[in-house]
């Protein structure tokens, strides 16, 4: 693949900072491969960015100065994570794919995979076994999903944040 072949490329990849935690969380929640630790230095998230074809997102004005011209970088502006998930969608003109959402493990990243309901059993609270017929798990941390009321919520509040992105309302 030639460099303007993977700078094209999408969807985009992520390596996010450890300053910005709660933005990979909901990167992940849209469905996007985010890779982010809370103890990867610097040179290890370059190198993860290079080896692995992601874009950088950082607030670290340090790491930024460090950052090879070869591989890509957005430099995050905004204190909100609300305001950086929306900096985010916006520069890289993404168009979040409602069949894609919860689709990551919002923990470790890994695809999740379908968990049948008799395997849940035991594994979740009954009320939640009782009224849900949809699982999911993560095959790495082997973390449980099923859809709640908190993924309506997180649907409505995503479905609020893009149709904001094209408003000038961040705060730089």
């Amino acid at each position: 693949m030639s460099k303007e072949e993977k700078k094209d490329s999408f969807p985009p990849r992520f390596a996010v900072d450890v300053m910005l935690g709660k933005l990979a969380k909901w990167l992940r929640i849209l469905g996007f491969d985010t890779s982010y630790s809370t103890t990867c230095e610097t040179p290890g998230l370059i190198a993860t960015a290079r080896i692995e074809g992601r874009t950088i997102l950082s607030r670290n004005t340090l790491l930024v100065k460090r950052i090879p011209v070869s591989i890509p970088y957005l430099f995050i502006k905004n204190d909100s994570f609300w305001h950086q998930l929306q900096e985010v969608v916006s520069h890289f003109r993404l168009a979040p794919d409602p069949s894609r959402f919860f689709t990551r493990c919002s923990l470790c990243n890994s695809p999740l995979i379908p968990l049948p309901v008799e395997q849940a059993a035991g594994r979740v609270p009954e009320y939640v076994l009782r009224t849900q017929a949809h699982f999911s798990q993560c095959p790495a941390c082997r973390r449980i999903y099923w859809s709640g009321t908190h993924r309506k919520r997180a649907e409505d509040m995503v479905r609020e944040m893009l149709s904001r992105v094209g408003e000038t309302d961040f705060a730089y």
